[in-house]
Order: structure tokens, then sequence, then C-alpha cells
């Protein structure tokens, strides 16, 4: 019996290390907007090719990143309170935000510590519904019930680095935001944030938290519609570097040890 219980023991220490040694969740669902993403160039091939760019580029600076589901995010999520997403559709799954404020997976998570990072059009304005196959319009609502209020505006911005872009981004240059934060509504409302590209109103990219996140939000080249992002692979090396400079230290993947309940459960479930 007690060898019995060594290996089962050994296994499930075994998936454990797999499944939460994962430091960056780059989040790719072919369900959700059929593949593609709002804002995002290309269709699908451009939405999946952004998400591979960014996984290479975060583990061309030494970071563990894989690419997630809908469902793998959610079981991220659970096991790193301190890890950080990437959604790289410019939508967000409903598996965590369905509009519901509080009872948000989102909600709990950044408050509780964790990292979320945004690429696309308006952030917590739409979420995919994989049950009836179509973008809900959640509208400022969207943030106004993670954050409070809406921080994101529709001015066209042209933006330039700010010292700390430059510091932590060094691939980071002018560019144009037609979806970026107000900084005075940040100012206002008592968020504590930081601008890597701003024009003294308006910032992209920035990071925000509400004065009750131990976590951030990251508004990362939010456009839409006339106005481009730049390339996937500028935009995944700004993004590494971001990571990798500024919130990797935040980002402790979860150690295994008590975590073997949780995977045995999996296991259970593969027999």
């Amino acid at each position: 019996m007690k060898k019995l219980f060594c290996i089962i023991s050994f296994i499930a220490l075994s998936f454990a290390s797999a499944s939460f040694a994962q430091d960056v969740a780059v989040v790719y669902d072919a369900k959700m907007e059929n593949g593609g993403g709002l804002g995002i160039v290309g269709g699908a091939a451009g939405a999946k090719g952004l998400a591979d760019m960014i996984v290479e580029k975060l583990n061309d600076e030494k970071l563990n990143a894989e690419i997630v589901d809908a469902d793998g995010l959610v079981e991220y999520m659970e096991a790193n309170q301190n890890g950080i997403f990437i959604l790289t559709q410019g939508n967000t799954p409903d598996t965590i935000f369905q509009n519901k404020g509080e009872d948000d997976l989102i909600y709990s998570w950044l408050r509780d510590g964790g990292i979320g990072g945004f690429i696309g059009d308006y952030p917590l304005h739409y979420y995919w519904d994989f049950d009836a196959n179509n973008r809900v319009t959640a509208a400022g609502v969207g943030q106004q019930k993670i954050f409070g209020v809406t921080v994101t505006n529709a001015n066209t911005a042209a933006v330039a680095p700010t010292d700390l872009g430059e510091e932590y981004m060094p691939s980071l240059g002018k560019w144009t935001s037609n979806r970026p934060v107000g900084l005075n509504v940040l100012e206002n409302n008592n968020f504590e944030f930081e601008s890597y590209a701003d024009n003294g109103n308006d910032a992209d990219p920035i990071a925000y938290r509400t004065d009750d996140m131990e976590g951030w939000f990251i508004n990362f080249h939010t456009s839409c519609c006339d106005t481009v992002i730049p390339g996937n692979e500028q935009v995944a090396t700004e993004y590494a570097e971001l990571i990798a400079n500024r919130f990797a230290p935040e980002a402790q993947a979860v150690d295994p040890t008590g975590k073997v309940s949780v995977v045995w459960g999996k296991l259970k479930s593969l027999r």
C-alpha cells in the first residue's frame, strides 16, 4: 500500500510541476471570434500568429509562457494567483468575465494579485459567449463592473514613450491609439498607474490598478477600425520586454507542494 501511495504521489507531483510551473498564460482560443481578433490585423492567422509570437518572445526572455484556451485560462488563474495572462484577441472569454462584477473570476483575481494584459479593442467592452458562439456587448459597464469606472475612451491619441516606457520597453516607439486610457480618469478616481506612452492626456500602453487591487491590468496597444496597431513582431517584442523588465518578479509560478489533491482530481477525471 505504501508503495502504491508513493507511486501515486510521484505521478501527481509530476503533473503538478507541468501544470503549475508556467509564468505567463498567453490566451488564444480558436472558438473565440471564430479564431480572429478585434483590432488584430490578419484574421485568424494574424491573431494566432500574434499569440505564437508573444510566446516565442517571452521564452526568449527566459520566461515560461504557453498558449491556453478559455478553459485553460481558468485553470491557470486558479493555480497562479500571482500569475500573468495576456488576452490576444481583443475580447474576453466568458469563462472569466460575463459582466457580473464581483462574481466574475477576473474581478477577484486582479484584487488578489493577478496581472491581466489585453491587446485589441476596448478591454472588457465585449465578452465571448461560447454557448451561443457570439460576441456580447457589455460596453462601458464592463470596465465599470471591474474597475468602478470606464477608463478607456475613443480619442485618437498620438503618444510617445515616457521615461518608464523607455526603461521597460526599449523597442517602444511613437504610435497612434484610438482606444487609449484617460489619465485624468485614473487620477480623479485614485488609481495607481504607470504610463509607458502618452500625450499628457491619454496613454497606451499603460498599467493601472484600483486602490483595492493587489494586481495590475495592462492596456496594451488597444485600437480598432481605422487605427492599426504595430505589427505582430513589434507588439510581441514590446510585451515581452515589459513583462520581463517590470512584471516578471511578481509572476511567481506556483510551487507544486500542497497541490497534489488538485492534480489528483484531474487524474481521476482522466481515468
